[in-house]
């Protein structure tokens, strides 16, 4: 909570105000929908609609002041409690920079290609358990997310978890100036954004940008399988590295997966100089190497084997992550629908995989923002459905016919390959294809909108 006076905040950052000197604020808000009494609404402007059509909404409401462009968008203008600014969203990334740098609590920021949402979770449940912690809500990780996470901190706050996106260079150098992280993970240097950015050398320039921001008593998680890419960038990081992964040589070490079934993993990790047997709330490999990350930023933080052991036992995921429903038939639906690329295709299909002696169904959607190599990149994935013997493969869109294509050409029964256009007449097959005990995982990248296939096979 803020509890800070609108007039004394304008001082701070230097803005135009207009209204009451004695007005508290007691958070901040940006969609007009959620405004709660005490507010102090930022009037952001957006590709669709912009937020100064909704200020007169958010003092309906209850919000104490709102920080605006423009007065005269603002009903009775006159009257309200108004911080007047050129640039409404700078003023919420100053704000958050302010809030940041009054705190001296652990910021650790979590970026990557792949794993950043169900690290930030593993590691939230973790610290959790022994600090007052803050975590990115959802997938806020953005100039937008990002502030408005921060805004949240409060002298309660104890420790916070603050998950960072990139789509070019220099995006996580300007989230790390707002949010000054202490302690860092980067998951893994994937090709989503190759699109963008040309190649995974320079995603991995763009993700290294966390690297200078971390103090000498910090410590950041760096996965081994990406020392190549990201060594020309170590200088810069004056914290302490530590790596991690499933190779011998790494400092937090996956030594061997002991049992896992669709509700729990228990594998054995070393951890330095130490052996521990981990059992991990959520099933996965790749979950496990999330939450060796997790574990090495835990550890830094000078949490003992018996508080970490305690966070690991039960996880909440964010939704469309590898989550496990039942539908109405009695079939399984892995909903993994919130986004793809090939990384993470392989370990959805990995876990998939593990189902044995169930009836397995892949359905897969298109991967955006791959570059040049998008059908080579597709067609690989195509590859790994053979190779790990899934029963039928249901590919959605253009780019997901290489899928298809490639699975055809690993020598899957042509009959056992399906493919579609559209959700729609995918959801129609899968209506009277799928029985009881089939495992369905349902994957694709954010604007294919795979979780309507989802809702549709839970009804």
């Amino acid at each position: 909570m803020l509890d800070i006076s609108i007039h004394y905040l304008s001082k701070l950052l230097g803005v135009v105000y207009r209204g009451k000197p004695t007005v508290y604020a007691k958070r901040v808000a940006i969609d007009s929908r959620y405004v709660q009494e005490g507010d102090l609404f930022f009037a952001l402007p957006g590709e669709k609609v912009d937020g100064h059509e909704y200020v007169d909404q958010a003092f309906e409401k209850g919000a104490v002041g709102a920080v605006v462009t423009d007065v005269k968008m603002v009903k009775n203008y006159e009257v309200q409690n108004l911080l007047i600014t050129n640039d409404t969203l700078r003023g919420l990334q100053d704000l958050a920079k302010l809030i940041r740098q009054n705190s001296l609590i652990p910021v650790v920021a979590i970026t990557g290609s792949v794993g950043k949402t169900t690290t930030k979770d593993i590691l939230f449940s973790l610290l959790n358990k022994k600090y007052n912690t803050l975590k990115t809500k959802g997938n806020y990780n953005n100039e937008i997310g990002l502030p408005l996470t921060l805004c949240s901190l409060d002298k309660n706050t104890e420790a916070a978890v603050i998950e960072m996106g990139m789509r070019g260079l220099g995006q996580i150098d300007f989230l790390c100036n707002i949010a000054s992280p202490t302690h860092a993970i980067i998951t893994n240097i994937g090709k989503t954004h190759a699109e963008i950015l040309g190649s995974q050398e320079n995603i991995a320039k763009a993700k290294a940008e966390i690297l200078k921001y971390l103090p000498e008593e910090g410590t950041v998680l760096l996965n081994l399988d990406d020392k190549d890419l990201l060594l020309p960038y170590l200088k810069e990081c004056k914290a302490k590295i530590n790596w991690f992964g499933s190779d011998a040589s790494a400092d937090y070490c996956l030594e061997s997966i002991i049992d896992m079934d669709e509700n729990k993993s228990i594998f054995k990790l070393r951890a330095l100089d130490e052996i521990v047997e981990i059992e991990l709330g959520i099933p996965g490999e790749h979950n496990i190497i999330n939450a060796i990350s997790a574990i090495g930023v835990a550890r830094s933080l000078d949490f003992d084997w018996d508080s970490i052991k305690e966070g690991l036992k039960e996880i909440e995921l964010s939704k469309m992550r590898l989550q496990i429903e039942n539908s109405t038939k009695g079939s399984k639906i892995i909903n993994d629908a919130y986004n793809a690329n090939p990384a993470s295709m392989n370990a959805a299909l990995s876990f998939l995989g593990e189902f044995h002696n169930k009836r397995k169904v892949a359905v897969l959607g298109d991967m955006y923002e791959l570059g040049q190599n998008e059908e080579q990149e597709h067609k690989l994935i195509g590859e790994i459905a053979q190779q790990k013997n899934i029963d039928k493969l249901i590919v959605i869109g253009k780019l997901a016919k290489h899928i298809g294509t490639g699975a055809e050409e690993a020598k899957m029964e042509p009959e056992n390959i399906h493919y579609f256009n559209n959700n729609d007449d995918a959801i129609s097959f899968l209506q009277e294809y799928t029985q009881k005990d089939d495992v369905v995982l349902v994957k694709g990248s954010r604007g294919m909108y795979m979780e309507k296939i989802v809702e549709e096979l839970m009804r």
